[in-house]
C-alpha cells in the first residue's frame, strides 16, 4: 500500500523496523514482537496515507483556489464589460443630447430669420405704404394747392364780374 518514494528515508527506516520485528517474531515465535512489526507497518502505511491525503487536500486546495480566481475573474470581466456598455451607452446618450440641442438651436435660428425675413417685409411693406401715402398727400395738396387757385381765380372772376355789373 505504501509507496518507500513517496514515504521518505523516516518512513523506510520504520518500515524496515517492523519488517525485521515480525521476521524476528516469526523466528522467535513471539506473538507480541509479530503484532509490534506490523503495528509499526501500519502505523508507516497510516503515515502515508496520511501524506497522499495531505497531499491530495493541498491540489484540492489549490483547484480551488484556482477555481475561485477563475470566477473572480470572470464577475470582473463581467463588471467590466457592463461599464464599458454603460460608458458607451452614455456617450451615445450624450451624443444624441449633442444632436437634439444642435437641431433645436438650427430650428431656432431658421425660426428666428423667418421671423425677421417677415418682419423686414412687414417693414418694407409699411415703407412702401408711406411713401404711397406721402405721394397721395402731396398730390392731395397740389390738387388743393390747385383748387384753392382755381376758387381765387373764379373769385376775382366774380368780383370783376360785380364791379363790372355795378358799374
Amino acid at each position: 500500500m505504501a509507496n518507500t518514494t513517496t514515504e521518505g528515508a523516516g518512513g523506510f527506516v520504520e518500515r524496515l523496523k517492523g519488517k525485521a520485528k515480525q521476521v524476528a517474531g516469526n523466528v522467535l515465535d513471539d506473538e507480541l514482537l509479530k503484532t509490534e512489526g506490523h503495528l509499526q507497518e501500519a502505523k508507516v502505511d497510516a503515515g502515508a496515507e496520511a501524506a497522499a491525503r495531505s497531499a491530495e487536500a493541498e491540489a484540492e486546495a489549490h483547484r480551488a483556489e484556482l477555481l475561485t480566481r477563475e470566477k473572480e475573474i470572470a464577475v470582473e470581466r463581467q463588471r467590466l464589460a457592463t461599464e464599458e456598455a454603460t460608458e458607451t451607452r452614455e456617450a451615445r446618450l450624450e451624443r444624441d443630447r449633442i444632436a437634439e440641442e444642435q437641431r433645436v438651436e438650427r430650428e431656432h435660428a431658421a425660426k428666428e430669420e423667418a421671423v425677421e425675413r417677415q418682419e423686414r417685409a412687414q417693414e418694407a411693406a409699411i415703407s412702401s405704404d408711406e411713401i404711397k401715402a406721402a405721394q397721395e398727400h402731396s398730390l392731395d395738396l397740389r390738387q388743393a394747392s390747385d383748387l384753392e387757385a382755381e376758387a381765387a381765380r373764379a373769385r376775382a372772376t366774380a368780383d370783376a364780374l360785380d364791379r363790372a355789373t355795378k358799374s
